[in-house]
């Protein structure tokens, strides 16, 4: 039975400093098992296949949508397929997935339409609701989606498929189905499909990047429940890493078949356990593997001192991002991070002293956070630059759909999910935008502290590196990308570029 995986065209914010382009890893894991099930898969990537096409929405202004168009991401779709799996991971791209399904249905009436992804995992009742979809994927999908083939395949209905929700045929109510347990161990999923799709189109990745990079999974799920963080709607608590010495031997595989000399794993909380980060490090160095890693969204500072920081460094991870959040201890415990600011300032130093370039990440207006809580972010963002850190990256806060702080919200009143609020997600990461859900701070107040607090460290950092000015702006000049600042002005500046070359594409005709 054939079943084709869609990664839908993205949603881009114009002037975000981060976008979150990047090769579909989960369809890529998802068709492997599928595969190694039996069935015939096919993969379309509307980003993959259309990188260079950024065209304005008029239904969203200030968004750009990249990728294919839906007329020819549906035209890619094998007219045999039984099943076609859309994936959704971010809460602002969810009007232009639920486009592309309405698409879709009237192309493929009887096909079964699946969706899947933390997106759909959170909200899979308005998925149902706002798209002729069958079914949502909840969570981890391998095993998921390969049961729910073999049930399709063998003309059996869709409620003995553990972890989904779905309308009955029969009442046309919702019906969610009971839990999945997920897998373990994870070294037995197949590794990625990368015959299928490839991720050497994709430029923009999620960190700082030196050369050609290949996503990478070494971990799943999180130990921690940060209120703000999605993480747990979609893998909930159980931390599960896989074995060393099969990451390794991935990472070799990569290196020889595509050249790859970096990795960006996108794991959400990968140094968990010391004794499995250091046989990691150690498995790296003992194979003389000449490569670079790194984990773009940040890891927790419990584990990194100057002999943890050392062993990262001689393994290649030269790039390591410090989740701080922010400087207040009123505003971390709201955030159940369980972190104390001096350990943060240890582990920033061992990882300076180790060589490591160094970046931190903040959230600004947090529900409950004051004035004086931004004060004492920004006194630990001055204190930082000074230290030596290399970069800062500073979101305003929004409250994840599957998050607790989003629950609380909602229970408040002070939440009306729409497109609206849909797409206000992309907001954290604008740099000409911000909303609020602090009562205290207007959406323009956010966004103002949000640039004082950018300024503020840039200031103190050249004033006590001057030389790092010079860096910079040698590398924007020439293209090269070692560090999220970089990143993000060459790629605005580079979205710039493609949308004047496609209006002018245009005008010509």
């Amino acid at each position: 039975m054939l079943v084709t995986l869609v990664n839908p065209p993205a949603l881009v914010a114009r002037f975000n400093y981060s976008t979150l382009s990047h090769p579909p890893i989960g369809l890529a894991y998802i068709a492997s098992f599928l595969r190694a099930r039996g069935h015939s898969v096919r993969v379309v990537d509307a980003i993959g296949a259309g990188m260079e096409i950024f065209e304005p929405v008029r239904e969203t202004p200030g968004f750009l949508m990249q990728g294919l168009p839906f007329d020819q991401v549906v035209r890619a779709i094998d007219p045999s397929s039984r099943i076609i799996g859309f994936s959704c991971m971010f809460t602002h791209s969810w009007p232009v997935v639920r486009r592309l399904v309405t698409l879709a249905r009237e192309k493929f009436p009887n096909a079964v339409l699946v969706a899947g992804g933390e997106h759909a995992t959170a909200m899979a009742e308005l998925c149902l609701s706002e798209a002729p979809l069958d079914c949502c994927v909840l969570g981890e999908g391998e095993m998921t989606v390969a049961e729910l083939a073999d049930a399709i395949e063998a003309g059996r209905g869709m409620g003995d498929v553990s972890g989904i929700i779905f309308r009955s045929s029969d009442t046309g109510g919702i019906v969610r189905t009971k839990e999945r347990k997920r897998i373990s161990p994870i070294d037995s999923i197949p590794w990625p499909a990368w015959d299928l799709v490839t991720p050497h189109v994709y430029r923009l990745y999620e960190g700082p990047s030196t050369g050609p990079t290949m996503p990478m999974v070494a971990s799943r799920g999180c130990p921690f429940k940060c209120s703000f963080c999605s993480s747990f709607a979609m893998w909930k608590k159980r931390w599960e890493a896989r074995d060393p010495a099969g990451i390794v031997d991935e990472m070799e595989e990569y290196a020889r078949r595509f050249g790859t000399r970096e990795f960006q794993f996108s794991d959400i909380s990968p140094f968990v356990d010391r004794d499995w980060a250091e046989a990691l490090c150690r498995e790296i160095i003992g194979r003389g593997l000449d490569v670079s890693w790194q984990v773009p969204a940040g890891v927790r500072v419990d584990l990194i001192d100057k002999e943890m920081a050392w062993l990262l460094a001689r393994s290649g991870f030269r790039h390591i991002q410090y989740a701080f959040e922010s400087g207040s201890p009123a505003v971390l415990g709201a955030m159940n991070k369980g972190l104390r600011p001096e350990k943060v300032m240890d582990a920033v130093n061992a990882s300076i002293a180790a060589g490591m370039k160094v970046c931190v990440l903040f959230i600004i207006g947090y529900p409950g956070e004051t004035m004086e809580d931004v004060k004492l972010t920004w006194k630990v963002i001055r204190r930082l630059a000074a230290a030596g850190v290399h970069e800062i990256a500073i979101s305003s806060f929004v409250p994840l759909p599957g998050t607790s702080v989003f629950e609380e919200l909602c229970s408040q009143g002070r939440i009306r999910v729409d497109d609206g609020f849909l797409l206000e997600m992309a907001s954290a990461t604008s740099l000409t935008h911000a909303a609020s859900w602090n009562p205290g701070f207007t959406g323009r107040k956010i966004l103002f502290f949000k640039w004082l607090g950018i300024l503020q460290f840039y200031i103190v950092s050249f004033m006590f590196h001057p030389a790092r000015m010079f860096s910079m702006i040698r590398n924007i000049v020439s293209g090269v990308q070692e560090s999220k600042t970089e990143r993000a002005v060459l790629e605005i500046g580079r979205k710039i570029v493609l949308l004047m070359r496609n209006a002018y594409g245009k005008g010509k005709h």
